[in-house]
């Protein structure tokens, strides 16, 4: 490695650190601030609210492809509704618990991302975004015409069995378990990506956005690097779609719809690329827009795509990247 470069990417490193303990900071207190609304809100709005953690998981997850990685994928509906239908199938058909369930679920996540990332990532950005779309488009038509499988439009609800904690059990159907059972596994997930974002493999995904033909120059296998970016994203869109189904007690065609491969890219894009907790602003003011807004106006979506427009021309950063960049210089 030539010395310029190296020092070029250490100062890259450093910002990027300094940049990881704000985020932390942030994290940890919308973490907290989240414990502490499970204990004071009403049902109908903790039931709102544990949807949003679910959402901030696939939000994260996508975050990792198309904030570190710059692979901005149209066909997350596949890992999102492969993992839906990875917990459902593994109750009805396996007989799993809860907790074997949502693995089964990530481990439909990983061989469907291992599958798409293999024909996709070596694509040119334009190409890439095409065919993940078409992905999208194959698997929400199939899951739509196999009604013998998925249920079509109708899907498939669930009976769900009881978590055991050695002589005592635990249902998610009481509002309260599920809550912070969701809210377990976002402080996990968080962990998890906060951790592979910090690592060196970490630095290069933010590397290969900055500046994809260096790293290639450095001598890194940037094929390598983005399609552990893609499987890792997958896996994380999964396990959401998973918990989803579970909290839902359904899934059906619908988790393969367009909606859930685009909201990611609004949710990553409003709250900061390649922040990962950022995206969760982008998750709540979206369904706190969704849920109040749409009631009393039918194309709520309109505005809402203003906002989004004077977001990114304030900062193409987003929210807390504005904020961010603004602390550190």
């Amino acid at each position: 490695m030539k010395p310029l470069a190296k020092k070029g990417m250490d100062m890259e490193f450093e910002k990027v650190g300094e940049k990881r303990t704000t985020l932390n900071y942030f994290a940890i207190t919308f973490l907290l601030l989240w414990v502490v609304m499970g204990i004071l809100l009403p049902k109908g709005a903790r039931s709102l609210v544990t949807h949003m953690m679910i959402f901030s998981i696939l939000a994260m997850g996508y975050d990792v492809c198309f904030g570190l990685t710059n692979q901005c994928s149209l066909g997350h509906s596949v890992f999102f509704g492969g993992g839906a239908y990875g917990a459902i199938f593994s109750i009805l058909h396996l007989k799993f618990g809860i907790l074997p369930s949502i693995f089964f679920s990530v481990g439909a996540g990983l061989l469907l991302s291992l599958i798409v990332g293999l024909i996709c990532v070596r694509l040119s950005e334009a190409y890439f975004v095409i065919i993940t779309a078409i992905f999208f488009a194959v698997f929400h038509l199939l899951a739509m015409d196999m009604t013998w499988l998925t249920g079509g439009d109708d899907g498939l609800s669930i009976k769900l069995p009881s978590i055991s904690l050695g002589p005592e059990t635990i249902s998610l159907y009481n509002p309260w378990v599920n809550y912070y059972f969701v809210l377990i596994f976002l402080a996990v997930s968080y962990l998890i990506l906060n951790r592979i974002a910090r690592s060196p493999m970490g630095r290069v995904f933010v590397s290969i956005r900055e500046n994809e033909k260096r790293v290639q120059f450095l001598g890194y296998n940037v094929y390598r690097y983005k399609l552990i970016a893609f499987i890792v994203s997958g896996m994380f869109a999964a396990l959401s779609g998973g918990l989803y189904a579970l909290t839902l007690r359904y899934g059906s065609a619908d988790f393969f719809s367009f909606h859930w491969s685009i909201m990611p890219v609004v949710w990553c894009l409003i709250g900061g690329l390649g922040t990962l907790a950022g995206s969760w602003i982008g998750v709540v003011i979206m369904s706190l827009f969704q849920y109040y807004v749409s009631a009393w106006w039918t194309y709520y979506l309109i505005l809402f795509g203003i906002i989004i427009l004077l977001i990114l021309r304030i900062s193409r950063k987003g929210i807390l990247g504005y904020v961010i960049s603004r602390r550190l210089t």
